[in-house]
């Protein structure tokens, strides 16, 4: 397990979401706190993208596919899907572009992007 210092950004095409701060990084998953919404990432085969709150919400991303997502909020689940049209991993940094489809309605593009060094 490692604290690791954050910079994340989450852009569509009518906001900027930016959260800066602390996290820990164990083996392949990262976690934070992003005002109050546990933020979790998994970096496997798929990489996964989880942010729970009083909603929760799971993205799941596979470089030039479609995947199935949750989506739950106290009204009930939503049908979600996630087209990732760019999905790159390095040593400190995470870059996704992807297109976020609720019950057969495309929402928008989003671009997140999540760079981390090891807080000594």
């Amino acid at each position: 397990m490692s604290k690791i210092k954050i910079k994340a950004v989450l852009k569509s095409k009518n906001s900027v979401h930016e959260f800066i701060g602390k996290g820990i990084k164990t083996n392949n998953i990262i976690t934070y706190n992003d005002n109050n919404t546990l933020t979790k990432i998994v970096l496997n085969n798929i990489v996964s993208l989880e942010r729970k709150n009083d909603q929760y919400i799971k993205l799941n991303f596979e470089k030039n596919k479609k995947l199935q997502g949750v989506y739950e909020i106290n009204e009930g689940k939503f049908d979600l899907k996630i087209e990732t049209k760019e999905l790159i991993i390095k040593e400190g940094s995470i870059k996704i572009k992807y297109n976020l489809i609720i019950n057969n309605e495309f929402i928008d593009t989003f671009y997140f992007s999540l760079q981390y060094t090891i807080d000594r």
